[in-house]
């Protein structure tokens, strides 16, 4: 028997504990589907929204997390509630449910059958779905069993990954020649002309200490969105994930010293066998020796020395990621509207 239970708020205990096993055994699950993670978002973003946390049990058992939030917008015809997954694409990668890769299919109907009986929405928006996780199908499927109309479905955006293959050696043989020799070139031309190349990972007890100058470097090499790294929930926010994180070995900010200053910086999440590149920086009068390319590749390398399957250099197609080999991961994006609104 399956049943769907909806909860107001993120669940607490035993239920919060079997959402993480539960994360665990999905494929697709990453940091962000956590719900220690979406209790950081919603204690710094999502005040103003309404929140819910579907789980689907299966003869009692866990079988699946869905969490969602309602926002109201205003339009011609008056405030509208637009229902779509917590996290919000500002801050957060990938979005939606966690289950098994077995039980996707009864999970996306126990809940899409519920979304069809509730009138307490005009839009929803299922966003941030990566096309490999099976989301996107179920849910198709499930908005047609219940007459639905997805009035818009196509690609989001873009996650390009590099996958590794055991040691950065490996790495950087497995790149086109044209590629290799790039990197090759920046990394030596940076010592050359900048002084010796050190990656440094910053101890645990000082990252916190050290988010605000990452940020105003991130503001600073990045114009175009110095006004989303200067905001103060901002940098509330990456206080608030690296004080959550930076004990498990998940939140990790590390600094490419040149010469003994730092030149480059990242902020970085890791989970799962993936390194997740978050955001990172670079000193603006050093842009012409691409001090932030150098310092991915280290990164890379780190990664791939550790052992993790996979870097990620989450949502965004900017072409120095595909400097990397990088491939595209595409997010998909379904917009069901009522039929009798």
């Amino acid at each position: 028997m399956i049943e769907l239970r909806t909860h107001d708020q993120l669940p607490a205990g035993g239920d919060r504990s079997a959402w993480e096993l539960l994360i665990d055994e999905d494929p697709h699950a990453t940091i962000f589907h956590s719900p220690r993670y979406l209790e950081v978002w919603h204690r710094v973003f999502g005040a103003a929204t309404a929140v819910r946390v579907h789980t689907v049990h299966r003869d009692g058992r866990l079988i699946g997390v869905i969490p969602d939030a309602n926002d109201r917008h205003g339009s011609a015809g008056g405030p509208e509630e637009i229902r779509r997954f917590q996290g919000g694409t500002e801050v957060t990668d990938y979005l939606g449910p966690v289950s098994r890769s077995e039980d996707r299919s009864d999970v996306a109907e126990a809940y899409v059958d519920n979304l069809a009986r509730d009138v307490d929405w005009d839009e929803f928006v299922a966003g941030g779905l990566p096309v490999d996780s099976g989301w996107p199908d179920v849910l198709r499927r499930a908005f047609a069993a219940h007459d639905l109309t997805v009035v818009d479905d196509g690609v989001e955006d873009v996650c390009p990954r590099v996958e590794l293959a055991g040691s950065h050696e490996a790495f950087l043989a497995g790149l086109p020649g044209r590629l290799r020799q790039e990197l090759n070139r920046k990394t030596r031309k940076l010592a050359r002309d900048a002084g010796d190349l050190e990656l440094v990972r910053v101890p645990d007890d000082e990252v916190v200490g050290r988010l605000d100058a990452f940020l105003d470097q991130a503001a600073a090499s990045i114009p175009d969105k110095a006004g989303f790294f200067q905001r103060a929930e901002m940098h509330a926010f990456f206080a608030a994930l690296a004080e959550e994180f930076v004990h498990d070995g998940v939140f990790r900010l590390h600094e490419l010293h040149v010469g003994g200053l730092p030149a480059a910086s990242t902020v970085s999440l890791v989970r799962h066998g993936t390194w997740g590149l978050y955001n990172s920086a670079f000193d603006p009068t050093l842009g012409s020796l691409a001090p932030g390319m150098v310092m991915v590749n280290l990164l890379i390398g780190a990664a791939a020395e550790e052992g993790l399957e996979v870097f990620d250099l989450l949502r965004g197609d900017e072409p120095y990621k595909y400097r990397f080999g990088a491939t595209d991961r595409p997010l998909e994006r379904m917009v069901v509207r009522r039929d009798d609104r």
